[in-house]
């Protein structure tokens, strides 16, 4: 009888649990302040708009695409939320919403039309993102007007000691399982990552799924935008110039295939605790900010070696 070949592989299914288990046991023990209240509480508070960044970037991975202009896209909408809250009120987070849903469907349609590699795609309208972010605060941050502070001081408030914020983040990520999991516009997307001809052949509308797949991102990185503008109370242009790559090792340390296919929100938002908590602890330590992307970098190298199949399928990119 043949003996069963253990593999690094085999660990993917348990990565997220291991990997968050790990971290907090760690710098638990480095430092007995990381599990503080205060410390957890701060924590809920930054992880939230990274949840939304995320969540809505894996159904772009689960494709098998790319959105490379995801944290620039918060960039813009930070600025535009920031700057314009004191006019929209809170109306400024449906707004955002309708915004995030345009700017998706462009790339989306780009991306499906003009057949461009989805990568090739954001990588040119991160450009236009971050251009917009800067034209509007060309001389660094922006900060909400005293006068209008009292309105959106809610979002940072606390109910029984967890954040509005974060309340609001995993709502989001609630209602983005139930359309992955429950829908047929979620499925067809996860049918295009698996095998786009089986989906066409399938009758599977694979432009329309891989526009979706966009949009919803589109919307999650502008509402993460706003989110940003509420919790850092001004408009900054820079906010998310170092996001994207922190999304996606959330994704791929949630145990999302980068090939598409497979994977699910609710890992990502593990995923994103994981790593905010590895960037968090490493700032109480005093680490140089430098190393803090290095970590993520590797992380992120490993976390798609474990997560690829030994066939090659996962270095196709869509």
């Amino acid at each position: 009888m043949k003996s069963k070949r253990i593999s690094f592989n085999d660990l993917s299914q348990y990565m997220v649990v291991i990997s968050i288990v790990l971290v907090f046991g760690i710098f638990a023990v480095l430092n007995p302040n990381f599990l503080s209240p205060y410390s957890l509480q701060n924590l809920l508070t930054e992880i939230s708009p990274l949840v939304l960044l995320a969540g809505g970037l894996s159904f772009i991975i689960f494709t098998g695409g790319i959105d490379l202009g995801a944290g620039a896209m918060v960039s813009a909408t930070c600025v535009i939320s920031g700057l314009y809250v004191s006019r929209f009120g809170n109306g400024i987070l449906p707004v955002m919403l309708v915004i995030g849903f345009f700017l998706g469907l462009l790339n989306g349609v780009i991306v499906t039309k003009l057949k461009i590699p989805s990568f090739i795609v954001t990588l040119c309208t991160q450009n236009l993102w971050a251009f917009i972010a800067l034209y509007f605060c060309p001389n660094g941050s922006v900060a909400v007007g005293m006068d209008f502070r009292k309105e959106i001081a809610w979002m940072t408030d606390k109910v029984f000691g967890i954040p509005i914020i974060f309340i609001v983040a995993i709502a989001a990520v609630i209602v983005l399982y139930i359309f992955q999991q429950y829908t047929s516009s979620g499925r067809s997307i996860f049918a295009v990552g698996a095998n786009i001809r089986a989906a066409r052949l399938a009758g599977v509308n694979t432009d329309r799924a891989q526009i979706m797949a966009f949009v919803v991102s589109g919307a999650c990185s502008s509402l993460a935008g706003a989110l940003y503008a509420y919790k850092q109370k001004s408009a900054v242009p820079t906010i998310g110039d170092a996001l994207t790559l922190s999304a996606i090792a959330s994704i791929a340390l949630g145990g999302t295939s980068m090939a598409g296919g497979r994977g699910s929100v609710l890992r990502t938002s593990v995923g994103v605790v994981t790593i905010t908590a590895i960037t968090s602890g490493l700032n109480m330590m005093g680490v140089d900010p430098l190393w803090k992307d290095i970590i993520i970098g590797v992380i992120l190298i490993v976390a798609v070696y474990l997560n690829s199949d030994t066939k090659g399928r996962d270095i196709i990119v869509k």
